[in-house]
C-alpha cells in the first residue's frame, strides 16, 4: 500500500471516528488572528509578554484588568493596502484577546516595554481582586 493510499485511508477513518466538527474546530483554532501570549509568575509579579509585530502605535491598544484576567484590543495595520496578496501569513487587522493571569493583580501595571514587536507588561500580584480598570500604555523605553 503506497503512502498516499495509507494517508487517504487514515484520513477517512479519522473523519468517521472524530466527525467533521472536529476538523472544523481545529482549522478555526489555527486561523485565529489573536496575538500569541506568554504569562510568567514571579514571587511578587506577573509578566505578560505579547507578540505584536507590525503595531505602529502601541498607545492605541485598549487594555483593562478584570479580576484575574487582562483584556486587550487593538489593530495591526496592513502597510500594503491596495496591493494584490499572493501569500498572507502575518497577522493583521483587528484583534481582541482575553488573557488569564491566574492570580489577582494590581489595578495598574508597574512597567510596560515594546521592543522589536514584543510588548512586555508587568503587574504586581495583589492580595484582593482588582476592580475593572481600563488603562493606557506609557512605555519605559522604545526602540
Amino acid at each position: 500500500m503506497s503512502g498516499n493510499t495509507q494517508f487517504a485511508r487514515w484520513h477517512h477513518l479519522a473523519r468517521q471516528f472524530l466527525g467533521e466538527d472536529f476538523f472544523k474546530e481545529i482549522m478555526h483554532a489555527a486561523e485565529k488572528d489573536e496575538p500569541a501570549v506568554d504569562v510568567f509568575h514571579g514571587p511578587n509579579e506577573v509578566i505578560v509578554v505579547i507578540n505584536l509585530p507590525g503595531m505602529e502605535n502601541i498607545h492605541t491598544l485598549e487594555m483593562r484588568v478584570e479580576g484575574e484576567t487582562l483584556w486587550i484590543k487593538g489593530q495591526i495595520p496592513n502597510p500594503y493596502e491596495g496591493f494584490h496578496v499572493s501569500l498572507s501569513e502575518r497577522k493583521k487587522g483587528e484583534f481582541q484577546k482575553t488573557i488569564p493571569l491566574g492570580v489577582p493583580v494590581a489595578r495598574r501595571y508597574t512597567s510596560a516595554r515594546y521592543r522589536k514587536g514584543i510588548l512586555e507588561i508587568r503587574f504586581l500580584i495583589h492580595k484582593e481582586p482588582s476592580q475593572n480598570h481600563a488603562m493606557k500604555l506609557k512605555m519605559d523605553d522604545r526602540e
